[in-house]
């Protein structure tokens, strides 16, 4: 990765990568409702994700160091700013979702909440989980990245003011194709990880295991997606989403010749940005064909 290009580098290293692709999904998510993705929301789903992004990176500098020295040198010229650009991301956030309505900007509390509880923590989850982080407890890291995720298109309904049936098979499938991406990126920084004594998957029961989660994660979301449009929950174009889960195969076969920073930090992040486009030539083709 450094041979990339310096906005390159920035693009993948610097959150943009992750933040684009969160627009991309509620780009998808829009789609999929009946609507026209407009550009606040585009913005916002970029800016809170941003904005969570930042708040974990800040958070997190010293053990990165261990688990992905390559983004850490990239972020450690802005380290004193990291608080003030999450900030700024999360106030121009909630200033557009009052232009939308109230229960949309009440409702987006929930992923704030589980940014700090995920990232900077409480000494009151101590007695309830035994550790202040969301993040330090097995499986939980992983569950509450893919249900933050999953909250998309249920986010986008109250903006748009229309929750239709399409959003919970949608959200089930946005938190298993989480799971297996946090599994991968655990798997990038099992060595980190088990030096902080952060317990992962990866770090409990190893490498070939891990792979094999992944493997299972990623044939539920497809039977999941398939289910889903069988019995009309969501419209047979959304059946391109099947190329995800074969994405996620073809990389994770790739990591086991190495390469795990390039893998994990631009071709597995890299997925989320496809899912609008993906969506969107979904139904293009379909009106072609019908």
């Amino acid at each position: 990765m450094t041979r990339m290009p310096p906005l390159l580098r920035e693009f993948f290293l610097g959150g943009h990568s992750l933040a684009v692709g969160t627009a991309s999904i509620a780009a998808s998510s829009a789609i999929l409702l009946g609507e026209r993705p407009t550009l606040p929301l585009l913005a916002m789903a970029y800016l809170f994700s941003y904005g969570a992004y930042t708040v974990n990176r800040s958070s997190e500098m010293e053990q990165d160091m261990a688990t992905n020295p390559q983004r850490t040198q990239h972020l450690m010229g802005r380290k004193k700013y990291l608080p003030l650009i999450a900030s700024c991301c999360f106030v121009a956030g909630y200033a557009l979702a009052l232009t939308v309505n109230l229960l949309f900007f009440a409702a987006l509390l929930l992923p704030l909440l589980l940014t700090f509880a995920y990232s900077v923590g409480s000494k009151k989850l101590v007695r309830y989980m035994g550790s202040s982080r969301l993040k330090d407890k097995l499986l939980v890291k992983n569950v509450v990245i893919s249900f933050a995720w999953s909250l998309i298109p249920a986010l986008v309904g109250l903006y748009y003011l229309r929750l239709g049936a399409v959003v919970l098979p949608m959200s089930a499938f946005i938190f298993l194709r989480l799971m297996a991406n946090t599994i991968f990126f655990d798997l990038r920084d099992a060595g980190g990880d088990a030096e902080h004594g952060v317990r992962t998957i990866p770090v409990v029961y190893g490498t070939e295991r891990s792979l094999r989660a992944m493997a299972l994660v990623d044939l539920s979301s497809a039977v999941c997606l398939t289910a889903s449009v069988a019995v009309g929950l969501m419209p047979a174009y959304s059946l391109v989403m099947l190329l995800f889960p074969l994405y996620s195969a073809a990389y994770r076969a790739a990591a086991r010749k190495g390469n795990m920073d390039f893998l994990a930090d631009v071709v597995a992040d890299s997925e989320y940005t496809l899912w609008g486009p993906v969506v969107y030539a979904g139904g293009l083709l379909l009106s072609w064909v019908v």
